[in-house]
């Protein structure tokens, strides 16, 4: 093999390792950057569907459904109206959050708020009788008694008496 020829070899070696060096790292950065800002893999869709003034303070109830395969939905509180950027993210610190049973066909009555020891918390009434239940982005946010619930109670389901 003549010498000029190895020489000839090894500086095309060395163009195309230098090519996919470069490849690599723009595709990197592009990898980096799609993942960065608003972006994400995966965007909650998110509504406030309901509010509750009384006593000079208003509460929202947001419906949200999380997942990209298996999705889960579920109620959050705010004291203040919420605003969600494009992956659903908010800023406001949510009170309470409950999530949504949708075994046996139940289908959503109504929320509760109440007041515990703890702060405001969720429960969600369910029913089985069509012309009581909503669905979960129509549900009403409506105010519980101020009793302590028991947390070993499932929420009530009403129509079964």
């Amino acid at each position: 093999m003549r010498p000029g020829t190895f020489r000839a070899i090894r500086w095309v070696g060395l163009f195309t390792a230098v090519i996919l060096l470069v490849a690599c790292g723009l595709l990197a950065t592009a990898f980096l950057r799609g993942f960065s800002g608003n972006r994400c893999l995966v965007a909650d869709r998110v509504w406030v569907v309901d509010e509750l003034r009384e006593d000079g303070q208003t509460l929202y109830l947001a419906y949200r459904i999380s997942g990209w395969h298996e999705k889960v939905e579920y109620y959050e509180l705010y004291a203040t109206l919420p605003s969600f950027d494009v992956c659903g993210d908010t800023k406001e610190e949510q009170l309470d959050m409950d999530n949504i049973d949708d075994t046996e066909g139940k289908m959503v009555k109504d929320v509760l708020v109440r007041n515990t020891k703890h702060g405001q918390k969720l429960e969600i009434r369910y029913t089985r009788q069509a012309d009581e239940g909503v669905e979960p982005n129509q549900a009403k946010l409506i105010r519980g008694d101020t009793i302590e619930s028991n947390p070993e109670d499932n929420p009530r389901v009403w129509g079964d008496e």
